[in-house]
């Protein structure tokens, strides 16, 4: 019984071929084919944020070079809100950490602070986040003011969200944009409107009330200033070597003296006062008349 036994299990294991042996062997080769997915994967996730970073480092020095510029000079842009026909209170919020604001004037007053509100990056976006406002495609929300979502009625009829840009204040005619609302660029001296109205009305939007642009003229003009240059008054020094005198100019000898540089003054008249430094006496003509203390 005890040799029949033990023959059936030889069998057995004859019968599985080594399998026990091989599954070990495939264990080894998955764990190896995981490590390479893996080391494969790191390399390709390094390598695409290192040429994002570089990407964005160019993006980021270009940008610099772009105005408005951190801390040069300001612009200055009229805007309105509409909403469903009716002029929005102008949004008082002078003092921002982007230095993009507004002052409940009507002007969105542009000089940036950080350069994520600078060159390229200021837009319309910057100045919602910055005074507390809500903008996008289908969403526009006045600081404390009702959210107005796209589809919601204006009257009967769903309503969307615009805008329209106006080259300068006063301008006859303006371009409704396609883009994204927040990512209109802001710009220097022209208006702006953002609207919420039905699809239908979007080619009647007003530019800015006249209000605004009279106070974006005003700022504009302010920050205009004329330099006068002062006239310039010149100062000779010579030094005096020659013997005797001419009308108009001194010639100076002292015995036992020595005559050091001196400066000569001359006035609208034509007088010529001179005074010696370092020597024993001084000189003094007027109008070609020389005389001399020792």
């Amino acid at each position: 019984m005890g040799k029949a036994s033990s023959a059936k299990k030889v069998a057995r294991v004859a019968g599985t071929g080594g399998g026990r042996i091989h599954h070990k062997n495939r264990s080894w080769g998955y764990t190896l084919a995981i490590a390479v997915i893996v080391v494969v994967g790191v390399a390709l996730t390094y390598s695409s944020r290192q040429s994002y970073i570089h990407k964005l480092a160019d993006t980021t020095a270009a940008n610099a070079k772009v105005p408005p510029l951190v801390g040069g000079t300001a612009w200055n842009e009229g805007y309105a809100v509409d909403i469903c026909g009716k002029w929005q209170k102008p949004i008082d919020h002078p003092k921002t950490r982007t230095g993009i604001s507004t002052a409940g004037n009507g002007v969105i007053h542009i000089a940036p602070k950080v350069a994520a509100a600078a060159g390229k990056n200021a837009t319309l976006g910057v100045l919602a986040s910055s005074v507390g406002m809500t903008l996008s495609g289908n969403q526009v929300q006045l600081p404390g003011g009702k959210d107005y979502v796209a589809g919601t009625d204006c009257g009967s009829r769903p309503a969307e969200v615009f805008v329209k840009q106006y080259a300068f204040a006063g301008a006859p005619s303006g371009t409704v944009l396609t883009q994204n609302p927040a990512s209109v660029r802001l710009q220097d001296q022209a208006e702006v409107t953002i609207a919420f109205l039905p699809r239908a009305d979007k080619g009647r939007i007003p530019a800015p009330p006249s209000y605004v642009g009279k106070n974006l003229s005003k700022i504009v003009a302010a920050s205009t200033t004329t330099t006068t240059v002062p006239a310039s008054t010149s100062t000779t020094t010579t030094k005096v070597s020659t013997k005797g005198s001419t009308k108009g100019s001194t010639s100076t000898t002292s015995k036992g003296s020595k005559v050091s540089t001196s400066r000569v003054s001359i006035s609208t008249k034509g007088s010529t006062s001179t005074t010696s430094k370092g020597s024993k006496g001084s000189t003094s003509t007027t109008a070609g008349a020389t005389s001399t203390s020792t």
